[in-house]
């Protein structure tokens, strides 16, 4: 045997050291994509909610604020100065449905992507623009962790302020029934397969909004709030 010839271990060991070497160097752009999201979270600035909307509900009308697309976009790109980071969006219409995903890249060369966020519509050409924007904004809101839904205008957090006892002291707000639990539960499920998201995602999305980590944490109100938001949503959530 030709001493020079590389034999069948030899390329073994060279495949195993190539995939070693390439290993540690995902593990390297992975970490230098996660220090620069960490530096974003430490400096972006929540945007403010100049977008309003109002409907009527059976109990009467509500009214929401909400973040405009421009404004979230403001804050994100301010917010990754510095970071390393940038992004941009995929989008594409077919059919009546209208699908955004958010690619999240390191000056390194690595990148994430979010899973496609996909409504449906009516087809015609301004429910489609509508709901492009709607997905845009909530893909964009999602990936980096900025709430850009609807808040309630302020009646609502006065009904929420806890009532005082004739002590003068606070009566705790009413936690959420099992009825509310239940709701929610399958709610934020349909929202995880319409989005094609993970159901925890989905879930952490909308307690986040309410610093709370489970269901069981939330206040009546709170709970009706986010049934209202996401029922609308998942009925043709087609505004901005």
């Amino acid at each position: 045997m030709n001493i020079n010839e590389p034999t069948e271990n030899s390329n073994v060991l060279e495949a195993s050291s190539k995939i070693e070497v390439d290993y540690q160097l995902k593990i390297k752009l992975q970490s230098a994509f996660n220090k620069g999201l960490s530096h974003f979270r430490q400096q972006v600035k929540a945007p403010k909610k100049n977008g309003h909307v109002g409907y009527k509900t059976k109990s009467g009308g509500k009214n929401y604020d909400y973040v405009l697309l421009e404004d979230l976009i403001k804050a994100i790109d301010e917010g990754l100065k510095d970071t390393g980071l940038a992004w941009y969006q995929d989008c594409e219409t077919a059919n009546g449905v209208v699908r955004v995903r958010t690619i999240v890249t390191h000056e390194n060369g690595y990148s994430k992507s979010s899973s496609w966020m996909e409504f449906k519509t009516s087809g015609n050409p301004q429910d489609a623009g509508s709901a492009m924007t709607y997905a845009k904004r909530y893909s964009l809101g999602t990936t980096f962790g900025v709430s850009s839904e609807a808040d309630d205008d302020g009646q609502q957090a006065t009904k929420a302020a806890p009532s005082k006892t004739q002590n003068g002291t606070k009566r705790p707000a009413d936690r959420a029934t099992t009825d509310q639990m239940t709701e929610l539960t399958k709610l934020f499920k349909q929202t995880s397969e319409v989005t094609n998201g993970s159901l925890a995602n989905v879930q952490k999305y909308y307690l986040g909004q309410f610093n709370v980590s489970n269901i069981s944490q939330l206040t009546k109100l709170q709970a009706d709030e986010i049934i209202t938001v996401v029922k609308r949503k998942l009925n043709g959530g087609n505004k901005k």
